[in-house]
């Protein structure tokens, strides 16, 4: 399944052979996500990425996430889905990330409003989250840039690496979309 974003940018669901783009994205720009992304240690290698992929793949099918990766202009850039999917409260969680490279274009804006379309029309959520490290303004602006509503602090809410970070908490519900 892919989601047309626009002219540049489509979501690909993911599958197996992103494996390899997934690490080498990660493998090339490891400094740059470290530094809010607690799994890129972990994947130190092909074999990682390859079982990721695996574990993303069998979570869709039991519609616990759907996660997708990133194109513009035809090269991988990142990742984004919905995670932690509560089919009974109709709940979901957004999580993205992007090679530095691809930063400053708008293309995780526009990949979270097509996510939240599908979100909303297709698997019929009725809230979305997103948490963000309360020092890590890029992602922040992303859910106060498209009218999520900042709830408050979830404090020491990720460990990543060698501590606890804060995270601040947004959400948008169904009858909140633009």
């Amino acid at each position: 399944m892919n989601i047309r974003v626009n002219e540049e940018i489509r979501l690909e669901l993911i599958k197996e052979e992103h494996a390899t783009l997934i690490f080498d994205s990660v493998d090339n720009n490891r400094v740059y996500l470290k530094k809010w992304l607690s799994f890129i240690d972990a994947m130190h290698n092909l074999h990682f990425a390859e079982e990721f992929v695996k574990r993303s793949m069998a979570q869709y099918k039991e519609g616990r996430e759907a996660g997708f990766v990133i194109f513009y202009k035809e090269d991988m850039v990142g990742r984004i889905g919905v995670y932690k999917i509560e089919p009974y409260n109709r709940i979901g969680e957004i999580g993205y990330w992007l090679t530095e490279n691809a930063q400053g274009k708008g293309i995780v804006t526009k990949a979270c409003e097509a996510l939240i379309d599908y979100c909303f029309a297709e698997l019929k959520l009725n809230r979305l989250e997103i948490k963000c490290g309360t020092e890590n303004k890029k992602s922040q602006a992303i859910p106060e840039r498209i009218g999520f509503t900042k709830e408050g602090i979830i404090r020491q809410g990720e460990f990543l690496y060698d501590h606890f970070i804060d995270l601040y908490l947004y959400s948008l519900l169904q009858q909140e979309q633009k």
